[in-house]
């Protein structure tokens, strides 16, 4: 796009902190789409291959609803106004699930002996691991793991923008914190655990050593909350609530 289209675009997206969006709008990741390239009234900012989020901003638009529909099937779509929520919602009808994330601040003090105490207490039946080309491929055979590594292309590229750590327990991934997606001063942070592991804690120190490789590389580890159970390991990391908003989810 035009300089001159771009600072609209930016313009249309002012105070929106969320990082997919300024993947999108810094050229990481991503990408934006417009209503009219010469002068955009309205623009979606769309990021993912495997699970896409879609944030929809300016002057409601029907076209920009169906081309992010029509771009993945696990998408979540995020309306900037009640009036892209009541076009989706009538566009979609009982296809979409609406639902409520939450926001963390994006300027969190870290305790990193805390984050430390956390990675100490990994039984000695695991191990903890940086993803490589081996464990990137690993992530993406299961179903549960694959948006660990999912939104890049190839592990060049994963190597190259994104970060992520795995926890492995006789030779399979049981548990890893990764990045979601990338953005030039950082990344947002995506966990997942194995069903058959959950509730020991692996998620909990996967995630402080993700933390605090991302801080030790200058980079900020952004957490957006699907739901209160991920806030609340968010809050145990240390982040602090911002705010919930309105999302929309694809029901296959």
């Amino acid at each position: 796009m035009k300089e001159q289209t771009m600072q609209k675009v930016h313009s249309l997206f002012t105070g929106w902190n969320q990082t997919i969006i300024w993947s999108c709008l810094d050229g990481t990741m991503g990408q934006i789409i417009v209503d009219d390239d010469s002068n955009p009234q309205s623009a979606l900012a769309i990021l993912g291959i495997n699970s896409a989020f879609a944030f929809f901003a300016g002057k409601p638009n029907l076209n920009l609803i169906t081309t992010a529909v029509d771009a993945c099937s696990d998408l979540i779509m995020v309306p900037q106004n009640t009036e892209w929520a009541n076009m989706i919602e009538k566009y979609c009808g009982e296809q979409v699930r609406k639902f409520t994330r939450y926001a963390t601040l994006k300027d969190t003090k870290f305790d990193i002996p805390r984050l430390q105490l956390n990675i100490e207490k990994l039984p000695p039946e695991f191990q903890i691991h940086s993803i490589d080309a081996n464990l990137y491929d690993q992530c993406l055979q299961k179903e549960w793991s694959t948006d660990l590594v999912g939104n890049y292309s190839n592990y060049n590229e994963f190597k190259k923008l994104g970060l992520g750590y795995v926890i492995v327990n006789d030779q399979s991934i049981v548990a890893g914190a990764s990045s979601f997606s990338s953005y030039q001063n950082g990344i947002e942070i995506e966990v997942a655990t194995h069903p058959d592991f959950q509730r020991r804690g692996l998620a909990t120190i996967a995630c402080s050593q993700l933390i605090i490789t991302c801080l030790d590389q200058s980079l900020y580890p952004s957490w957006d909350a699907h739901t209160e159970i991920s806030l609340h390991l968010a809050q145990k990391l240390g982040y602090q609530f911002a705010y919930k908003y309105l999302a929309y989810e694809i029901e296959e």
